[in-house]
């Protein structure tokens, strides 16, 4: 266990980007709603298999040691390549409740290799991250 998340933090410090807005601590920012969210591989984002990873979300405004974790009212998720003056995504993930406030996004294909986002929405609003998939 201690090895996948070990694993998973080198993994968000090596390949994952968030958007300059967004904190280390609050990868993924959804300011509307007070909610925080963060992304987990188990495994590097490899384009020829499924890449599932953990989306968790956490409440901004909880002043507990250990953040709070929450259910969103939505939540959506897909994946999207930019590629110059056009893009494209994949086929849907499929997202699958875990606990509270943590969800298994998994048939998350990365089908080449490049920067690609995944975009969440959380209560209507957007965040992404960049996660570079290598060949």
């Amino acid at each position: 266990m201690f090895k996948n998340f070990m694993l998973a933090a080198g993994l968000m410090l090596a390949s994952v980007t968030a958007s300059a807005q967004q904190s280390a601590d609050c990868p993924l920012s959804f300011p509307g709603s007070e909610l925080c969210a963060t992304i987990e591989f188990a495994q590097a984002p490899n384009q020829n298999t499924d890449s599932p990873f953990i989306l968790k979300v956490y409440d901004q405004t909880s002043t507990a040691s250990v953040p709070v974790l929450v259910d969103p009212a939505q939540l959506k998720v897909d994946l999207w390549m930019n590629m110059g003056h056009h893009g494209h995504g994949t086929s849907p993930v499929k997202i699958e409740k875990q606990e509270v406030g943590t969800f298994l996004i998994s048939e998350a294909y990365f089908v080449m290799p490049g920067k690609w986002l995944i975009r969440v929405w959380i209560n209507n609003e957007k965040s992404e991250m960049t996660v570079v998939v290598k060949p």
